[in-house]
């Protein structure tokens, strides 16, 4: 392809035009979309592209790249740049957006044209970004946006005017409807074609204080003074960043949001639960011949892909309220609110949402991190999000607190042990923070905590689906083949070996407990009722699996690291649930259900409750106690038994190293929480 081909002048202003010849048909025409955040960036790209768009990342980095095609021009591709308020980078995503467009960016041709987003309401700041662009010789024309907010601020924008200040073609965009953006197209094919093309030369580099003098001549003669009334936004403000009314709205906003992802979310993980449930046990009908087979179908295939899609709304649910919270402007907000809170351990404000959305669920939180304005801001962010106490340790806490701590001390003291339990993780992880921010990561770029409180807007609905698509689609490609393959792995190792011998003998003693001959077990099963026949069945079932999980390679190394455990006051039994919990930690609960011989484990804790209450050791004493409960609690409390978590640390920050880390960190911080609480508690009886 043919560019333009640009000759350095004295003058910084020299604009003296040259005609680009057309490149062939056949050929790529690649616009780099470029703009400072909040810019309406995202609206421009998703309304030229719609839905012919496609989400990766950058060679070598985790950084997220976004490109689409133009509606009807195949041909031109359109590149989504991370947002930038220079090109002179602090972060990874602004060090990405100067290498594309300076050519340095391995496997990424340069750009045949640069579409420089302009804010109208903070027009000086886009001119700083415009005009650093044009230092680069890639050539440009400008999208003006924010015209409404302009006016609203009391400035009017004469385009004409800063056509002829800035040497390139802008085209106003408003509320990105058919016709502007109709218009934004026509300049872009027509750059793409060479039709009355004229480009300036590049812009000569300048010392920031002559940049400055160009940008204030610009203004000068592009901006014109309007009365206005005052901002809506302004009033809206008086209340939302009220030192009283402003925490109460925020906890209220925030509350929802949590709420949201944990109660809303239930209904379709429920949904998608029973799904999986269902198939797992047409699969188990359907290859009732083939038992081998029928278990990795069910409880492999099928139950590795549902603890992969019940993350999915939770996700989609965080997504939203980040995507609606920060089109509306809120987002920035409730880090101004939050930045307080946090400043001590070295985060800012904005790491609040992805720590208050690792209450629900670490994934999306560690996903959501993205908001991080610096590589170790968002770093320290993902370090930490594991230690919020998700929803997932909820059935633990449930489980142990309804046995040991609610009969002994009242609903009073079970409810402070709720509580509790998720102060814990908070108290290691802010000092964590600054443990990191302080001297681990501190060779990392870092950057003050610059906030900018953007005008207050309608969300625009086609972004927020596409971020909460994006979210729910990169979650599924990123983590979700590594929990599957996991899953299976997980299920081979608590499956083999299957000893027939093992079966017709768990059977034998079954019958004999329930008084029933061997030999007549076929026929008194078949004389049941149906629904004493299924409750029968699904009784041996359960105790088939119980031993069989004991005999398996899983259980054999339950029952090998039993003394590693013990002085948590763990036997092989919880020995075997920890281990099995690894790929999630709800499989913890079931998981005792099966070693208990307990249906349902999950939907009846209190059945499970009362056996562990009235399991004995060899002595006759009680098995588990309250002090072992808390013990047990302690250790899901800190450790890192979430094998989707650690894939998700690992796609994020591009490292297995730091997967490994966390995993190891917090499972010795677990451990010993868990000695310590234990001992003590042994010690003074």
């Amino acid at each position: 392809m043919l560019r333009a081909q640009s000759k350095k002048k004295k003058s910084a202003q020299s604009h003296q035009p040259q005609v680009v010849a057309s490149p062939s048909p056949a050929a790529e025409f690649r616009v780099a979309l470029i703009g400072n955040p909040n810019a309406g960036k995202t609206t421009i790209f998703n309304a030229l592209c719609g839905a012919r768009q496609h989400t990766g990342n950058y060679a070598g980095v985790t950084v997220e790249k976004k490109t689409g095609a133009i509606k009807y021009h195949d041909r031109i591709e359109v590149i989504d740049l991370p947002g930038t308020y220079s090109l002179k980078p602090k972060s990874a995503d602004e060090e990405i957006t100067s290498r594309v467009l300076h050519g340095e960016a391995g496997g990424e041709p340069r750009p045949d044209l640069a579409v420089v987003v302009l804010d109208a309401g903070n027009l000086k700041r886009s001119l700083y970004l415009c005009l650093q662009v044009q230092e680069t010789g890639v050539p440009a024309i400008g999208v003006l946006t924010m015209s409404d907010v302009a006016k609203r601020r009391g400035y009017a924008i004469d385009v004409a005017a800063l056509e002829k200040t800035l040497g390139i073609r802008v085209v106003e965009v408003t509320q990105a409807t058919k016709q502007h953006i109709a218009a934004l197209v026509e300049v872009i094919v027509e750059r793409a074609v060479g039709v009355g093309l004229n480009l300036p030369l590049r812009r000569e580099k300048s010392n920031i204080d002559e940049t400055y003098a160009a940008i204030d001549k610009i203004l000068r003669k592009a901006v014109q003074k309007i009365e206005t009334k005052q901002s809506i936004t302004k009033k809206i403000d008086a209340v939302l960043t009220h030192r009283v009314f402003g925490l109460l709205a925020f906890t209220l906003i925030i509350g929802a949001m949590f709420f949201s992802i944990y109660a809303g979310a239930k209904p379709v993980m429920d949904a998608i639960d029973g799904l999986m449930k269902l198939m797992g046990q047409a699969a188990r009908t359907g290859l009732h011949g083939y038992p081998v087979t029928a278990s990795l179908i069910a409880d492999g295939v099928i139950a590795g892909a549902g603890s992969v899609l019940v993350f999915v709304p939770q996700i989609m649910i965080l997504f939203l309220f980040i995507a609606i919270l920060e089109e509306t402007g809120y987002l920035a907000r409730a880090a101004f609110l939050s930045d307080k809170l946090l400043g001590w351990t070295g985060l800012n404000g904005r790491a609040f949402i992805p720590l208050l959305s690792s209450f629900a669920c670490a994934v999306p939180g560690i996903l959501s991190a993205r908001v991080m304005p610096t590589d170790r801001a968002r770093m320290a962010t993902i370090l930490i999000a594991p230690l919020m106490s998700c929803s997932a340790r909820l059935p633990v806490y449930v489980l142990f607190i309804g046995a040991f701590i609610e009969p002994r001390f009242g609903a009073l003291w079970a409810a402070v042990a709720l509580f509790a339990m998720h102060l814990v993780g908070i108290s290691i992880a802010m000092p964590l923070a600054w443990l990191l921010n302080r001297h681990v990561l501190r060779k990392t770029s870092s950057s003050p905590f610059i906030l900018e409180l953007p005008e207050y807007h309608l969300p625009h609905l086609q972004n927020v689906w596409r971020r909460v698509y994006d979210a729910a689609m990169n979650f599924l490609k990123r983590v979700g083949g590594i929990i599957f393959a996991l899953s299976i792995v997980i299920w081979a190792l608590a499956y083999f070996p299957h000893s027939q011998k093992l079966t017709n003998l768990t059977t034998m003693q079954f019958a004999i407990e329930k008084g029933i001959k061997v030999t007549h077990l076929p026929t008194h099963i078949a004389n049941l009722k149906a629904d004493e026949r299924k409750t029968f069945e699904e009784e041996l079932q359960t105790r088939l699996q119980s031993v069989h999980l004991r005999d398996s390679y899983l259980g054999r190394f339950g029952i090998a690291v039993e003394p590693f455990f013990r002085p948590l006051g763990f036997d092989w039994k919880i020995s075997v649930a920890v281990l099995a919990a690894f790929p999630a930690r709800e499989v913890f609960v079931s998981t005792l259900g099966i070693i208990f011989s307990v249906n349902d484990a999950d939907e009846s804790p209190e059945v499970l409750g009362k056996q562990l209450m009235a399991e004995k050791k060899a002595d006759g004493k009680p098995a588990y106690d309250a002090l072992l409960a808390i013990s047990v609690m302690i250790f899901f409390a800190l450790c890192a038994q979430c094998m989707s978590t650690l894939a998700t640390i690992r796609r994020e920050l591009d490292s297995t190293l730091w997967a490994v880390t966390v995993f190891v960190v917090m499972t010795s911080l677990a451990y010993a929480a868990s000695y310590t609480v234990y001992q003590t508690g042994r010690w003074i009886g």
